[in-house]
């Protein structure tokens, strides 16, 4: 055991500053949808909820629109944002030869296209109240996702990530050795040291399933990332190895290359598409597409190419994305797409600060401990417990707490079961405290 908490010691020690860093900068970012309608200048106009499979049907009209508007213009690729009610038409400078597509959201301009009122706007182009809270909530993600270093920062973060997830599994093993004495929620204050560290273990429990869970499905974000790089590129030769030379997409309409996908992957929803492109893609469409589901949060999929032989015959070439991948986009689900709930955003915050607080306490304790600054000895309201009794809470709590992870994935009708089992997890935690230092 005193293996364990060396272990436990050391790799937080290593760690804790880059833990601390993606717990402060992910705390604004948790309500970055309101601080963004908050900032604008003007309240934008409420859309109606489209389907995936519909909202491709108006694309057409939206391609024209934008063509007209945009006559100096290239449209480059389209995604579709059915939530929202749009799609998404990214164009570029006729003579650009930068590369362009849907999935990165990177390069170009990007214009919104809403089928109900069938009018365009330029997204992210709203004025806005103050520029420095744009400028700090960008920062804020670049740094919370990649320290704004590219991808050496998101890989140096992904490591930070599983040691941090060792540092946290290290914790539970060690809780019950240091707590045998001590029942569950009992802040003892015989000196400042045991006071600081009882604070560290007692949210170290509470706050370990959410933690945990964010620390795993962080390194699965970076997995994906690369891995779906990978991916990307070896299709992408694939396709130029298996499709005929003969095969292209200039001069196929899009409203018919989408057609044809739809009837090829009826299972299967169109998140975005990349128009012909000599450079890019070798002058073929290339869909992304993902399994059709009630709420796909996907936002890169399997990829499809399609053009047409010399007959004018359309034709498609796909590889499946490797089940690895599928297993880290689900990971990747835990880490955003499951607090979309204002309500649950309170509940991560509370969360994320408890998590700085673990990490800071743990600071404290260790350097009081290191200084052996005491006050006194007060070894009062100790009993030896039996591992029934040591464990009995922070189970219950793991449990409440995976319920509140998973439950609002879903869908929204699962929200309020996630927040009763949160709410829950949190009221057992002020019971226990008050009782075991109150009475």
């Amino acid at each position: 055991m005193r293996y364990w908490y060396k272990l436990h010691r050391w790799i937080s020690l290593i760690c804790m500053i880059f833990f601390l860093l993606l717990c402060v900068t992910g705390l604004p970012l948790l309500f970055k949808t309101e601080i963004y309608e908050y900032n604008l200048l003007h309240k934008p106009m409420e859309h109606r909820t489209l389907e995936y499979q519909s909202i491709w049907n108006d694309a057409a009209d939206g391609f024209r629109l934008v063509k007209d508007k945009y006559p100096d213009k290239t449209i480059k690729a389209v995604s579709a944002m059915p939530d929202k009610g749009r799609l998404l038409y990214r164009i570029q400078d006729k003579n650009s030869t930068k590369v362009v597509d849907a999935r990165l959201s990177m390069g170009g301009e990007q214009i919104s296209y809403y089928p109900d009122t069938k009018s365009l706007q330029n997204w992210h182009g709203e004025s806005v109240r103050y520029s420095f809270i744009s400028k700090f909530m960008h920062i804020m993600h670049r740094l919370h996702m990649y320290m704004g270093l590219g991808k050496g920062g998101m890989i140096f973060l992904g490591m930070m990530c599983v040691m941090s997830l060792f540092s946290v599994i290290s914790g539970v093993i060690i809780y019950a050795p240091f707590t045998k004495k001590i029942k569950f929620g009992r802040i003892d204050d015989d000196n400042a040291t045991v006071k600081w560290f009882g604070w560290h273990k007692f949210l170290g429990i509470v706050t370990g399933v959410w933690a945990g869970v964010l620390c795993f499905s962080g390194v699965m974000i970076v997995v994906f990332s690369l891995g779906y790089g990978t991916y990307i590129s070896d299709t992408r030769a694939e396709a130029l190895q298996n499709l005929p030379k003969t095969v292209q997409g200039q001069n196929v309409e899009f409203t018919a290359a989408v057609n044809y996908v739809q009837q090829q992957f009826p299972k299967k929803y169109i998140l975005s598409v990349d128009t012909p492109d000599r450079l890019a893609n070798h002058s073929r469409y290339v869909f992304y597409l993902t399994q059709a589901k009630k709420m796909p949060a996907d936002f890169m999929g399997q990829m499809v190419f399609v053009g047409t032989d010399e007959q004018g015959r359309l034709q498609y070439f796909t590889r499946p994305l490797p089940i690895y991948l599928s297993v880290a986009a689900a990971a990747l689900d835990l880490h955003i797409h499951n607090h979309d709930n204002f309500y649950l955003k309170i509940i991560w915050a509370i969360l994320d600060i408890a998590t700085i607080i673990v990490i800071i306490s743990g600071i404290i304790g260790w350097w009081k401990r290191r200084r052996k600054i005491s006050k006194k000895n007060n070894k009062s309201r100790r009993t030896d417990m039996t591992k029934y009794i040591v464990w009995k809470m922070p189970i219950a709590l793991f449990v409440l707490s995976a319920m509140g992870m998973v439950l609002p994935l879903y869908g929204s009708e699962y929200d309020m079961p996630g927040i009763i089992a949160w709410l829950a997890a949190g009221l057992l935690c002020l019971y226990q405290w008050y009782k075991q230092n109150n009475l």
